[in-house]
């Protein structure tokens, strides 16, 4: 579904985050991606949509080579749900409002059907009586859960996720995590930047170690936790578990 070529990403101050990435990601996998910060996790999530333009490198997805600049990039990104570590939800719009927007003012559903559907999902997360609430009046948890059903709503192909609970108090990241793993048991194609090594052992179908721009390791989450080759990912996990 996604085949990465090659990836450079520098910003302006010279600092070259992503150093020739190469990865390929199937339909129904799990990739979570874990790493110290500063290793390019988040910089390699925002590449796959673009949010972030790579200095070099092609970025092919369902077939299209998304980094050709004819590419309507807004199209492809209709396909792409994105959650972000701080929501990002409209204060001024109530919960239905934010989730019926996109597939509204892009002409995909009319209100009506934007309206049922949400309903659905938000259902699914156990949110429904939050239909009208506006953000500010949910917790950190709740808000979570209606990035990710905001994403849902446009039935994307691929869901990536930039650190979901990280801006999370303890006690919230356990309602994230769990509709994580329901929309992973659905057989969603995930992308997950995280720190919850947990998630990365029970959901992930692959687990990618990166440092210093590169993938330095990758394996199924048994190998990855119980038999890391690389020393650097030794020395990581012995910090971290």
């Amino acid at each position: 579904m996604i085949t990465v070529k090659n990836l450079h990403k520098s910003f302006e101050d010279n600092n070259h985050v992503l150093r020739g990435v190469n990865y390929h990601i199937s339909p129904g996998e799990k990739i979570v991606i874990v790493g110290p910060s500063g290793s390019g996790k988040s910089t390699f999530l925002r590449c796959l949509n673009l949010l972030e333009r790579p200095t070099e490198g092609e970025i092919w997805f369902d077939g299209q080579c998304i980094t050709d600049e004819r590419v309507d990039i807004n199209h492809v990104r209709q396909h792409m749900g994105m959650v972000f570590q701080h929501f990002n939800l409209f204060h001024n719009l109530t919960i239905m409002d934010n989730i019926i927007l996109a597939p509204t003012k892009l002409k995909l559903q009319t209100v009506e059907e934007a309206k049922e559907n949400a309903l659905k999902l938000l259902t699914r997360v156990g949110l429904q009586e939050k239909a009208d609430a506006y953000p500010a009046s949910l917790s950190g948890g709740q808000k979570q859960r209606i990035a990710i059903v905001r994403s849902l709503a446009m039935n994307p192909r691929v869901m990536l996720f930039d650190e979901p609970t990280s801006a999370l108090d303890p006690e919230m990241v356990g309602e994230v995590l769990q509709v994580m793993k329901e929309l992973a048991d659905s057989g969603m194609t995930m992308v997950v930047v995280t720190h919850e090594m947990g998630f990365a052992r029970e959901v992930g179908t692959k687990v990618l170690f990166m440092d210093g721009g590169n993938i330095v390791e990758e394996n199924t989450p048994a190998e990855f936790f119980g038999n890391p080759q690389a020393p650097r990912l030794k020395e990581f996990l012995s910090k971290v578990l």
